[in-house]
Order: C-alpha cells, then sequence, then structure tokens
C-alpha cells in the first residue's frame, strides 16, 4: 500500500518591483513620442525588489545599495538585484504580483537575461490586476485605488523628485523607495487576500497533500448543493473558514492527483 503524501504549505511569493526613469536625449517635451533607441541614453534599471511568502510574516527586500562595491562604482548597475531576487523566484510554486503578467515578471525576465542569468522554472501567477478587471468594475483597477476601496489602505506618499534623485544615485532617494516598495508588498498581500474567493486559477493545495479548502487551507467546508455542468453534475462546496471560496469535487479517478476543483 503507498504511503499518503504528506502534506506541505505551497510557496506563494506576493512580490512587487521598483524600476528607475531611464535618461534620454530629445530636441523638445512636445515631440518625445518620437525618441528612437539610439537616443537612450542609459536604460531603467531595477531598483529594487521587495517580497513576502504567504503565511510568513517576515518582509524581504533587496535594493542596489545591498552592494556597495558594485553601488560605488555604477549606482544603475542592478545584476545583484536580480540575482538575488532570480534564486527567490527558483523556490516559489506561484508568483502573486499586480500587474505582473504585463509588467514586472517580464521585466525582471529581460534584466536577467542581460545579466546572463538562466532561465527560470516554470511558475503558475495570480496577476491580482487580471482578476480585477475580469470579475469585478472597479472605476480604477490601480492597486492603490483598489485597497482603499476596500478599506485596506492605500500606497505610500512619495516625495516630489524622488524617482530623479534615485536616477543619479542618491542612497537616501533608494532608501525611501524601498519603503515604498514595502508597502506595496504589504497592500498587495492584504488585496490578494481579500480577492482570493474569487481567482478560479488559485493554487490548489490538495496538490501539496492538503486536505480541506483548496485555496487556503482551512479544514472548515460544507458541502452545500449541487454544481451543475453542461453534461455532468458535481458536488459543490463552500470554505466556512478563512477565504469563504467555492469549489466542487472532481470526477472519481483513481489516478487523479486532486478530488477537488476550485470555482
Amino acid at each position: 500500500m503507498s504511503e499518503k503524501k504528506k502534506a506541505r504549505q505551497p510557496r506563494i511569493l506576493v512580490y512587487d518591483i521598483e524600476t528607475s526613469l531611464q535618461t534620454v536625449a530629445v530636441f523638445g517635451l512636445a515631440n518625445n513620442d518620437w525618441i528612437q533607441p539610439e537616443n537612450i541614453i542609459t536604460e531603467r534599471h531595477v531598483i529594487s525588489v521587495c517580497w513576502k511568502w504567504l503565511g510568513e510574516k517576515k518582509m524581504h527586500s533587496v535594493s542596489l545599495l545591498d552592494d556597495p562595491k558594485r553601488f560605488a562604482a555604477d549606482p544603475h548597475d542592478d545584476k545583484y538585484v536580480l540575482e538575488t531576487f532570480h534564486k527567490v523566484m527558483s523556490e516559489a510554486d506561484c508568483l502573486v504580483h499586480h500587474n505582473g503578467d504585463s509588467f514586472d515578471q517580464k521585466y525582471l525576465l529581460t534584466r536577467m537575461l542581460k545579466h546572463g542569468l538562466p532561465p527560470l522554472p516554470p511558475v503558475s501567477t495570480i496577476d491580482t490586476y487580471k482578476v480585477a478587471k475580469q470579475k469585478f468594475n472597479f472605476n480604477s483597477n490601480k492597486l492603490d485605488y483598489i485597497g482603499r476601496y476596500l478599506d485596506l489602505g492605500g500606497k505610500m506618499s512619495t516625495p516630489k523628485g524622488l524617482w530623479l534623485k534615485v536616477l543619479v544615485g542618491d542612497p537616501k532617494a533608494i532608501q525611501t523607495m524601498v519603503e515604498y516598495n514595502k508597502r506595496d508588498v504589504t497592500l498587495l498581500e492584504n488585496v490578494f487576500l481579500k480577492l482570493r474567493p474569487y481567482i478560479p486559477n488559485h493554487i490548489n493545495r490538495e496538490l501539496y497533500g492538503a486536505e480541506g479548502c483548496p485555496r487556503c487551507g482551512s479544514k472548515k467546508t460544507q458541502s452545500r448543493g449541487t454544481y451543475y455542468a453542461q453534461t455532468r453534475t458535481y458536488r459543490r462546496w463552500q470554505c466556512v473558514g478563512e477565504c469563504k471560496g467555492w469549489f466542487r469535487t472532481l470526477k472519481t479517478d483513481k489516478n487523479s492527483a486532486t478530488k477537488h476543483r476550485v470555482l
């Protein structure tokens, strides 16, 4: 008889990045839509990355300041930042970001490619921007607006000219940016938890040996009616513990890795 798979917590990474301005040469402000690539003087770069593992209290960060020698030689050199976060992303089972499918993840991969880092392992993503856009009708799908609308707080205010100071390598400005970055991650985590019961592509904890709600792992679940598909019916369940999300049973299959599917 095969042993029952030992449950473990999936590694769900909640993260956000801050990127710099870039220096370009233009003849005037009115025609800056026609900037050619050869007019780029300094490419934008990653200032900092902050992250939390879902379920853990500790906030992590890495910035340009964390490699003093590299920063002294070139305040735009983000190789250490990318190397550090590449290792973190490689440990994740799922990435949570806001508009990260379109920007954060793609830009991180762009800079990692620039620095010769190897491809990251395939990993699922949850983009709270997409969830907000597909499931709801907020006046704005920006993280700051959603957070304030849901009474979760908003982004940290920043002093005028902060990004320009970062661009010229002002250490105090970069540290302020790190604090701004951390606040974004805290807000993102809170928004994610609020939206979690509505996320159909949420990572399924049963794949990791857990029992109960496939989203949050709560043992408090109740069978509540029947889910009617086009050709089959399924037993419908609701989490009455942490997330309150709905899910259903799968067709009985001895070879199936899971027993339920989120709705």
